[in-house]
Parts: structure tokens; sequence; C-alpha cells
């Protein structure tokens, strides 16, 4: 039994069970399974049907259950289509560009004409038979989402490694040979690495995805001339549509006709001023952000409308095709994962030695198998710093707690760390270096520049005072909505004529009184060749005027004088000059023109007075200045990669601070096939990449990675989420970010302040110091544990140090400390100095030697013990070392400083908390037991005391001092 649930549902759903008694229907659904918005339209339609109590779609199992009153039509519905038959269906016939994904047409390079009878549409739309078919052909208007990872992959890469992996054998072996306390206990640590990891990765997973945005549901769309809502699910190629100021287009659409139609492009192409957009064919070699009769899915209608048909739905979109090049994007192995791997098989070599050497010595010994085993296992666990991914995790999420405080969110623990590694930072400009919001900079009306903020407009004497003509011609040639609320206008429109129309108003112009007094008659659009905009008002005295605004070349084209004067060829030029001036500067240029015309006349071509140019800039973000700066002192050089004109962005650089050259996309395009190495060497003085694709971004991430720089990406919209991904931390920024960008970034800012990134550098190398602090004191105490178990075996003497105990030395008594030791304030001048270099070690030359010197005074200090007082003097006093040892690891002396004193008490409070457990391990039955230990004796607690304080002791003794840690 099937029904069709929708008039448009490509395929029937399928009754899966039916209790009737229970009055409950379970449906299949083609096409729910893992689609949420299917599931959430379906609820709503079925709850509409009459007799329907509850209807509950279940994605997850792609079944939707539905219950209903008793004689609900329900199930007479059911009864109107029958089974289908297992005939062969019907060919459909072939559609342009269906779900094969078919390369698109050039649709932009088409007349609007042609587009149409390609499409087999009109104007008047499709009619609902057509688009139902169409839509069976082509499938739902949706994008699928990039994939996260799943909570099984998390909990597993948090095993999937070489300690995991050894320890998981040693706990085998155990069980094997019957110790299982010894196995839980093991099992027990693998557990609890695995945990903490685990949920600090899922629960920052969760909130990044919390913050994703809710879709737009509807469109008005012409279907056979009459204009519906759809559902933008529904779309299809040869759906017209009627755009309006704010629509978010939920499709590629090519434009058929357009009043002041302007369309914000920024997320998908970077560029920051709302482009205009035209029925007219462009060239077919234009590049995305030049194509002015198209407007694509994810973007915004800013101002005007228009009509426009569907040419690309779903896979076949713009954003669908950027989303496919983050599929692309192989994300780089963390850093610091990829050293720790590389360290971990050293250890697990030598580990995996020392077994075989002990095991040989004690088979040649004539030890039973259980033995020899129970000694593989001891070294198993000896070799290993069971809590380096505890430790190493501490200082991880710590940074993560500070970053989160100023507002980062770090989706992986191990990005907390790569942050710190980064030698070059690529920022988008628009909307990441500056605000995306237009803001009126000057006002130059031919003598001098105005600072618009110091204008006081004088609303008695509007067309007689330059300053309050120039204002109130940029706010009644606008097409913004205004109103008040309260004593604050709010102004809606293009971010352009926003910024004029809200400069007006600061200057005390009241924009409602002044539309009164200047009753609108007429307007003409910019239209094809035309880049100006003609206003025609009536006057106060029953005259009328007309006000321009547009291009400077095109208007000044209009005028015959300025306000003081005859415009000759001296003044032309001048005014040309003084355009080019603010054009460099980065801002966006516009001429204002006036002139009284008779009543009744349409607007003259001629015989205006040039009233000056306004110039308006895409604001830079507070503290963007600041944060180049401090990537430079850190030694970390910033590239900007942006969409955006080559003019306007290598004016943001300058702005910045930024040293360098400013290519375009034909530079660009001659350098991309060159090889890498030689790419990245011809960008080495280039400040600034203008006019680049998402590809363009990829490419060069890529090659700056492939030279050894590490990379973190910084951006907000659709077009910087490649580029993201194939860095090696790619970063979100701010509020604006779409989804697609906070899906794919290891970190996601809530704020916009890019300082923020030069901190987290700083936590960074933090972490990154601590660590190797950490690693130099685990590292030595399980050397000293390793020579002990390995030293015995080799001798043939009896165990000086079990598994069980030597799970305790290394999971509690050792990972205190070496927490403490990763909390460590760090260097308050950590980004005065230059980053290490990407293939530095973790360990150097220098610390390394230092590991194995004091790995062997460590473990002569046990071998004294066990010489003086056996094995349980032997763990007591060798613990007791440990502990002490760790002050010796810490950071040299500093100044004091509250955040040092704080470090200093939790350092003791952690090494006190060591020291206590081994007390406890010592004096409690319970713990002797299951640690194997002997009742204590006053020489056992004095070998933990002397312990305690030897390693101070032999520092001074034989210069063992602490050692700086950075590369």
């Amino acid at each position: 039994m099937v029904v069709f649930l929708m008039d448009s549902q490509p395929e029937p759903a399928r009754v899966a069970r039916h209790a009737i008694a229970a009055r409950r229907l379970r449906l299949e659904v083609p096409g729910l399974l893992g689609n949420k918005y299917l599931g959430r339209r379906l609820e709503r339609t079925l709850e509409t049907w009459p007799g329907v109590e509850e209807a509950r779609a279940e994605p997850r199992s792609g079944r939707v259950l539905v219950r209903y009153a008793p004689g609900a039509p329900l199930l007479g519905r059911l009864k109107e289509q029958p089974e289908p038959s297992r005939a062969p269906e019907p060919k459909r016939r072939a559609l342009p560009g269906a779900a094969e994904r078919r390369p698109q047409r050039p649709w932009h390079a088409l007349d609007s004409v042609e587009v149409l009878g390609l499409l087999r549409s009109d104007s008047g739309g499709l009619s609902r038979e057509e688009a139902a078919e169409r839509l069976r052909g082509y499938g739902l208007n949706l994008v699928e989402e990039v994939g996260q990872r799943s909570r099984l992959a998390i909990l597993g890469s948090q095993v999937a490694n070489v300690p995991m992996g050894l320890l998981l054998g040693s706990a085998a072996v155990s069980a094997l040979t019957g110790d299982l306390l010894e196995t839980a206990a093991i099992l027990v640590v693998v557990g609890i690495n695995a945990g903490i990891g685990y949920r600090i990765e899922s629960h920052n997973q969760e909130l990044i995805s919390s913050w994703r945005k809710l879709e737009a549901g509807e469109v008005q769309v012409l279907r056979g001339g009459v204009l519906l809502p759809v559902s933008t699910a529904e779309l299809v190629p040869g759906d017209v549509l009627l755009c309006r100021a704010g629509d978010v287009l939920p499709a590629d659409v090519r434009v058929l006709d357009a009043h002041r139609l302007t369309s914000d492009e920024s997320p998908l192409t970077g560029e920051s001023e709302p482009q205009p957009k035209q029925a007219a064919a462009v060239d077919e070699d234009a590049p995305l952000a030049e194509r002015t009769s198209m407007m694509y899915a994810g973007t915004t209608v800013a101002t005007g409308h228009g009509r426009a048909v569907v040419v690309a739905t779903g896979r076949n979109t713009e954003l669908a095709r950027v989303r496919a090049l983050v599929e692309e994007a192989a994300a780089p192995v963390d850093p610091l994962a990829n050293r720790l791997a590389q360290m971990d098989r050293r250890v697990a070599v030598g580990a995996v030695g020392a077994a075989a050497l002990a095991g040989v010595a004690g088979a040649l010994r004539g030890r039973p198998p259980r033995q020899v085993l129970r000694g593989a296992v001891a070294l198993g666990v000896a070799a290993l710093p069971e809590g380096l991914p505890l430790v190493a995790t501490a200082a991880l999420v710590r940074s993560m707690q500070r970053l989160h405080q100023r507002g980062m969110v770090v989706r992986r623990v191990a990005s907390a760390e790569a942050l710190g590694g980064i030698t070059v930072i690529c920022t988008d400009k628009t909307g990441t270096l500056t605000y995306n919001q237009m803001r009126l900079e000057v006002m130059d009306l031919g003598r001098g520049p105005l600072e618009p903020g110091s204008v006081k407009a004088k609303p008695d004497r509007v067309l007689e005072d330059a300053p309050t003509l120039a204002l109130a011609t940029v706010l009644l040639n606008s097409d913004v909505d205004m109103h008040r609320e309260g004593a604050q206008w709010v102004v809606s429109g293009s971010s352009t004529e926003r910024a004029l129309v809200s400069s007006a108003l600061a200057a005390g112009l009241d924009g409602a009184e002044l539309r009164r007094d200047f009753p609108r008659r007429e307007l003409r659009e910019r239209s094809e060749g035309v880049n100006y905009v003609v206003s025609l008002h009536g006057t106060p005295e029953g005259g009328e005027v007309a006000f321009v605004k547009g291009a400077p070349e095109q208007v000044l084209g209009l005028c015959a004088r300025d306000l003081y004067g005859l415009l000759d060829a001296a003044g032309r030029e001048r005014v040309l000059r003084r355009n080019e001036e603010l054009a460099d500067r980065g801002l966006r240029v516009l001429a204002l023109a006036w002139r009284r015309i008779e009543p009744g006349r349409s607007p003259p071509r001629d015989g205006y007075t040039l009233i000056g140019l306004v110039g308006l800039k895409d604001t830079l973000r507070e503290g963007a200045a600041d944060s180049i700066r401090l990537a430079r002192v850190a030694g970390i050089r910033t590239v900007i990669l942006t969409g955006d004109q080559p003019r306007t962005a290598a004016a943001i650089a300058r702005e910045v601070g930024l040293e360098g050259a400013a290519l375009g996309v034909a530079e660009l395009r001659r350098l991309l096939p060159l090889p890498d190495g030689e790419l990245v060497k011809a960008l080495d003085r280039v400040a600034v990449l203008a006019r680049v694709t998402p590809e363009h971004k990829v490419a060069l991430v890529r090659a700056l990675r492939e030279r050894g720089e590490r990379v973190a990406m910084a951006g907000d919209g659709i077009n910087d989420a490649p580029a993201l991904k194939a860095a090696d931390v790619g970063i979100a920024v701010g509020a604006s970010a779409t989804d697609l960008t906070r899906q794919v970034a290891d970190a996601v800012m809530s704020s916009e302040d890019l300082r923020t990134i030069i901190a987290a550098v700083g936590e960074g190398r933090i972490v990154q110091d601590n660590l190797r602090r950490a690693m130099r004191f685990l590292f030595a105490t399980n050397l000293s544990e390793m020579t002990l178990v390995v030293g015995a075996a080799v001798l043939g003497l009896a165990e000086p140090l079990t598994p069980m105990q030597l799970l305790w030395l290394n999971l509690l008594t050792d990972t205190l400390p070496g927490i403490a030791l990763a909390l460590e304030p760090g260097d308050p001048d950590i980004l005065d100095r230059p980053p290490a270099p990407p293939d530095a070690p973790l360990l150097s030359g220098t610390i390394t030697r230092s590991i194995l010197r004091d790995g062997l005074l460590l473990a002569g200090v046990g071998a004294v013990g066990w010489m003086l007082g056996g094995p349980p003097l032997a763990f007591g006093t060798l613990t007791a070392a440990q502990l002490g040892y760790a002050a010796v690891c810490r950071a040299p002396g500093r100044a004091r400083s509250p955040s040092q004193t704080r470090a200093d008490l939790r350092f003791t409070a952690f090494v006190g908390g060591g020291a206590a457990l081994q007390f406890a391990a010592l004096t409690v039955p319970s713990l002797r037991r299951i640690l194997g230990m002997p009742t204590p004796s006053l020489l056992s607690l004095g070998g933990f005391a002397v312990g305690l304080v030897l390693p101070s002791l032999l520092a001074s003794s034989f210069a063992v001092q602490p050692l700086e840690v950075s590369p």
C-alpha cells in the first residue's frame, strides 16, 4: 500500500507498519533519510489532514509515524494509490542540466530571451504540472552539508595511536597470564585518556553546530503567470522568481529585468560593494564577481527589485561547487599529532627491543614463561608515559578555556597547539579586516576635503549652503526606507545608501521633513551604460529641481559649472584627478550634481551644477591594524586574500601597515601555473591578492604549506571555506560567518577582533613550551623505570617494580607533576620571538641529552634504594625522587607576578598531591595489598623523604640545571 503525501513528491510513501487497533501508521518516505528539512515539511503537511492527531518524522530511519482519530479519511486516501507495478518506469524526457550534473552553460553570456528558450520557460514561469515533472527529474533544491565527524569517529581517534595500542596489548598479555587486576587497571588508563579527549571534542563540535543559521523557507515564484509562495527546496530550473531587497537567493538565477537591483555577493566573491545587476549579457570570460547578469545562491538582494529565471539548483549551483571544493580539500594532519606519532613509534621500537632483550635474558636463565611475560608487560608499561595524553590534554584544555574566554572556540584539542606554530596568516578582507559596512569618509565640494562628522546641516538653507545641499542630494536621491524608533533613525537599504543617508541625518537633516518639502516626482534609475541616478523633486516655492548621484566621469559630463563658476578644461581635469586620488585610497567615489528645471519638463542631460565628490569606504575593524603589527612582531607574515578590487584591497593593506605589492587576477593567473616552489618565491613580496576565487585561495594555501609554512586562514564567507579546510588552522571569524565556514573551521571566533588570533598564537606557543617541559619530566622518569627493569632482567635479579607499581608511578605520581608543568603560565614575552621552525622536533637535542642524563641519575637513585632495602625501598625512593625532579624541569625563575604566584601554589599542590598519594601507597593497607607492598618501615619512610630532596641536591652538584625549552 502506498500514498503520495505531497503534490510535489517524486515517489510515493510505502506503508511499513499499520497497527489498526492502536490507530498508528508508519510510512517509509523516499528522500527522508537524513533530511531534517523534508521531515519538518512532512509533519506540517500531515498535521493539516483531517483526523490526523500527530505526525512525527524520523529522519534517522526515513520513516514517519502518524497517529489518527477513529474514522479519519486517511485510510481512504491510502487506497487511492495502487501498489506500483514492477514494470520498468517510462523514461523521463531529458531536462537541461538535470541531476546528472552536466557542465553549466554560460548563462551570463546569453541573451535573456535565449536563456528562457533553452530552459523551455517564459516570462510567466512554468506551469504547476511542468514544475512537478521537473522536480522529479532534478530533485530537491538542497545542497548537502559538509559531513562532520561522527561520535564513533571522534572516540576512535582517541585510541588509534601507538601508545594506546601498546597499552591494550599489555592488557591482553596481563589477561592471558591471569593478572585481571592489572588488566583492569590498564584498561582504566585507556578509558580515562580516551574519555577526556572525546568529551572535549564532541562538546565543541556540538557548540559550533548550534550556531548554525536557519535557512529561508519560501520564495515568490511565478507559476503559470500567477505569483505563488513556493518552498525553496522545490525550485527547479525554469522557475521565474520575483527578487526584492532583503531576499536571500535560494538558487543560481539569470536576471530578466532589473530596477535599481543590486546584490550583496560578499559571502561568495568577497566583493564588499553591492553589485549592480542588469538583464544584458556580459562577456563569457567574465569572472564570477563581474557577471552582472547573474545572481547566485547564498547571496542577498541588497536594493531594488526585478525578475530572474532559475538556471541551476542543488548540486549544480556555485554554492554547491564551493562545497565540493571543501570536500576535495584534504585537511592537513595535526602537527602535534604527527610529531607525537613519530615519537610514539620510537618509544614503541625501544619498548619492544627492551622487552625482547629482557625476554631472551630471562629465557636463557630458565625463568618460567609466565614470569617472562610479566616482565614484558612491565617493560611495556614502563616505556610508555601513560600520563602524557592526560598531561597534553590538560595543557590543551587550559589553552582552550583561555581562548574561549577571549571569544574563540577550538573544535579539536590539537588545534590549540597548532596555532602556536603558525608562520603565515592568510586573511580575507571583507568582513574580516573590515566590517563589511560602508561609511561616508570624506566630502570634497571644491574647496578641499570636509570631515563628514564635522558638518552641521542648515535645514533652512538647503539649496544655498553647499554642505547641506550635498547631504540633501544623497538623502533625496536615495531609495531607502527610514523611520524613527524613539530618538534614533532606522535606515534600511544598500550599505552605500545607508551610509550616505545616515550621514545626512547625523548632520541634522530631518529625513521625513525633507522628503515632504521636496516630494519626488520622478526617478530615473541606472541602466545599461548609464551609471548614475536622476531624481526629480518639487520645491517649497513650487518649482522643480533635479538631483544626480553616480560615477564621477559620467556625472561630470552632465555639468556645465561647479558651485563656484563655469567648469573649464582645467577644472574638469582637477575633478578627475581628485577622483583618482580618492579611489587610490580605496574609497568608492560618487559625484553629486543638481539643477533647477521648468515644471513639467523631463530632467535634461546637461546644464547641471557639480556639487562635489563624496568618498565611502568599508570601515576597518577596530584592532585590525594592531593585529597585523602584533603578527609582525611575533615573526608571522600576513597576506590578504580577497575577491575585492585590487585598488581597494591595496588601500586596506596600506592602512593596516602591510608592506608589499598588490596583485590582481590577471597577474595571479600568470603565476598560478608555476611550480609550487617558484610560485611561493614569486609571492614572497606580495601583501595582497585581489579578485581571487575559492580555487585560487586553496592553491595559494597549499603552495605555502608545501614550502614548509604553517598556515592559518581566517575568513567568514562561503568563498573562504575551501581554504579554511586546506590550511593548518582554519578560523571562522565573527557572528557573520556562514554555516559552511563554521562547519569546516578548526576554530570559530564569536567576535571579529583579529587580535584574538594573535593571542591564540601566544597560547599555542605556551602549550608547546609547557609540553616540552612536561615531556622532559615524563620521559626522564620513564627512562629511569625502564633502566631498572631491564637491568634487573639482564642481571637475573628479582623484579624491582611490578606492572601495577609502574602504572601507579606513571599514572598518578608522575601525572600530577606533569600536569603542573603543563599549566605553567608561560613567558610574558612569548610573542616577541619568531615562531619555531615548522619541522622543529618536540624535543631538541639539548633536551634529549638532558633526558638521558637525568633518567640515568634517577635510575641510580632507585638502584641505591633497591640495594639497601630491596624492591619496596626502590619503589618508595624512586617515586619520591621523581616528584622532586619535577621542580628541576620548571621554567627558569621569573619576576614575581600574580600569575607566577598562582603557578607556584598550583605546582606545590600538584606535587604535594603526588607525595600524599605515594605516602598513602606506603601506609594504607588496602593500597599496599594492591601494589604488593609490605608494612612500612623507618627505612622505607626515610628513603621516601630523602628521595624528595635528592634531585635538588643533584641539580646543584651535577649542574642538572633547568633548561629553556624553546627550540
